[in-house]
């Protein structure tokens, strides 16, 4: 009998307004050489936190930067299946809050990332390298728009 498990991950999609008043988001290059908000597999909460908590947490050892606005009205989930040949098919299910940084300064836990970049909507929705992050970043843009 085959039996998927589940899994449940979070994270902060962060964006920072420049002096020209553009709009850029933190995208991270993944060990994996794809540009992404982040690889999700990865970001439990700890028995102590709720879901925004883990996703602070795990933000500011990623990625350092400590201190976000997050946009409370919504949450922004994405599902897939992933595989590995060595486990059953394991259902994925990711929560987001959009925050907002006031720098940034960013310095990557180098063991987890092989980089990041600031782009402007445009620039990210052409490094973006799957279709579920491209239409995430479409929803989270008219999303912000809409709050701001």
């Amino acid at each position: 009998m085959f039996v998927m498990g589940s899994d449940h991950s979070y994270w902060i999609i962060a964006f920072f307004d420049n002096s020209n008043w553009e709009r850029e988001f933190l995208l991270i290059n993944q060990k994996s050489d794809n540009w992404s908000f982040r690889w999700f597999p990865k970001w439990h909460a700890e028995k102590w936190e709720n879901g925004f908590q883990a996703a602070k947490r795990e933000f500011w050892e990623e990625v350092g930067i400590k201190h976000v606005q997050a946009i409370w009205t919504e949450t922004f989930d994405t599902d897939y299946v992933f595989h590995r040949l060595w486990m059953p098919e394991i259902h994925k299910t990711v929560t987001f809050w959009v925050g907002q940084v006031k720098n940034k300064d960013v310095k990557i836990q180098e063991e987890e990332l092989n980089g990041y970049k600031w782009a402007n909507y445009a620039s990210a929705i052409n490094l973006l390298s799957h279709k579920n992050y491209k239409d995430l970043l479409e929803k989270v843009a008219k999303y912000i728009d809409m709050e701001k």
